[in-house]
């Protein structure tokens, strides 16, 4: 199994997968290989250590349920909720020590050296209010607040603060009227993952007039006024679906593609990626069919039932985002062929597709680090604040996964939760 990530782990872009060895060099949206076998003990020390520390922890937690039965006290309370803020900057920490985001030798997923103003707002619109994606992504950016805030001292009013808001998938008209009350509220920085690669323009130029910096997140638009954009290479991702449903049927035969959107950045760039690794390198597949799912009148399931009957021996399906893919398996149940399978391979990390994978109705996965592209935009919009440096792309990575990894640390880590 192969992690094509740019941000992957304890060294450099690395990944945690077994196979990782035969990876191609950094910088070309792959990650360089962190070999699983030779960091093993550490990852079975620190595992350890872990387990030493919940046992510990659990037998806390007993000894306090016990003293509350007799009394409850305000020292008891204040030692809950000591432990419960331990535990999230525990979860922080380990995530800094799995991954790395480096663009022009910034590092995106650190706030050292970041000195702001105090009460400073940054806004940020996501894509999709439903979404464990951007569930994550958002997460990840008030970790990044989080932090700052701790390194710098800032209490109360001083505190730096996130503001967010996301449209319904692939509403353009309220992700616009979004960015509108977003820039009503005259913060220091706006972030927004844009549904369109045509829309926001109006906004950015008010952005701009009014001393707004604006960075993009997931999905990029090409204008000269975005400071920064964190995503994925979608194009190098969508090669490596590609690359991986190859092998998952041999090198030949039909495959179907559902993409979410031919709008926004993040669908166009994966399906270019994608059909570009088949055309050149694996002649022996054919794209029988590509679907869009928010520019298809129809529902999913009805684009999946007419394709399969229209190409009898279709031997895969890629979906291109966590949406397509889990509507993509929920379809392949209902209408797939009763004598074979015909195999589904996605995008993302939801705890659905997770299951789909661990049942064996989803081969595997294209997964990005939401979480960690959040605290990157963060981090590039508090620099800019401060009048520091910015790397004008900042590549947060991508993994396959599948069953064979999902135990890996790293992977752990990524599943949205």
């Amino acid at each position: 199994m192969s992690c094509g990530i740019s941000l992957f782990s304890l060294y450099l872009g690395t990944s945690v997968l077994k196979n990782a060895g035969s990876m191609p060099p950094y910088g070309q949206g792959r990650l360089p290989a962190w070999d699983m076998q030779e960091d093993r003990k550490g990852i079975e020390m620190r595992g350890k250590v872990l387990a030493a520390l919940l046992a510990l922890s659990l037998l806390a937690g007993c000894a306090a349920s016990e003293a509350a039965e007799k009394a409850v006290s305000d020292e008891a309370q204040e030692a809950s909720s000591g432990g419960a803020e331990a535990a999230e900057e525990e979860d922080s920490s380990s995530f800094q020590e799995l991954f790395e985001i480096q663009a022009e030798g910034i590092d995106y997923l650190s706030v050292e050296g970041i000195h702001i103003p105090e009460g400073v707002t940054v806004t940020m619109v996501g894509k999709d209010s439903e979404s464990g994606f951007w569930k994550q992504v958002h997460a990840g950016a008030e970790q990044a607040v989080e932090d700052l805030n701790t390194a710098l001292g800032y209490t109360g009013d001083a505190k730096a603060e996130l503001i967010y808001d996301a449209s319904a998938a692939g509403d353009v008209a309220e992700q616009i009227d979004i960015i509108d009350q977003m820039l009503d509220k005259n913060p220091d920085a706006l972030i927004v993952g844009f549904v369109d690669i045509n829309s926001g323009r109006t906004q950015l130029e008010l952005a701009e007039s009014n001393g707004v910096p604006v960075f993009s997140v997931d999905s990029a638009i090409e204008n000269s006024l975005i400071v920064s954009t964190s995503q994925t290479d979608n194009y190098q991702a969508g090669a490596e679906a590609a690359r991986q449903l190859a092998s998952l049927i041999g090198d030949s035969g039909q495959a179907a593609l559902l993409v979410h959107s031919s709008e926004t950045e993040t669908g166009i760039e994966r399906e270019r990626g994608f059909i570009d690794e088949m055309e050149q390198n694996h002649p022996d597949i054919e794209i029988v069919n590509i679907s869009y799912q928010e520019q298809d009148e129809r529902s999913v399931d009805d684009i999946v039932a007419a394709v399969l009957s229209e190409y009898p021996d279709l031997k895969a399906y890629q979906a291109m985002n966590e949406e397509t893919t889990e509507a993509l398996v929920s379809a392949l149940e209902l209408y797939g062929p009763e004598d074979r399978t015909v195999i589904a391979a996605g995008f993302d990390a939801s705890s659905t597709e997770i299951g789909d994978i661990e049942d064996g109705k989803l081969a595997g996965a294209i997964v990005q680090n939401p979480y960690g592209m959040g605290y990157a935009a963060a981090v590039a919009a508090f620099r800019e604040i401060a009048r520091m440096e910015n790397a004008s792309v900042i590549d947060t990575g991508y993994c396959w996964i599948d069953a064979e990894n999902l135990s890996d640390p790293a992977v752990q880590m990524l599943i949205y939760k």
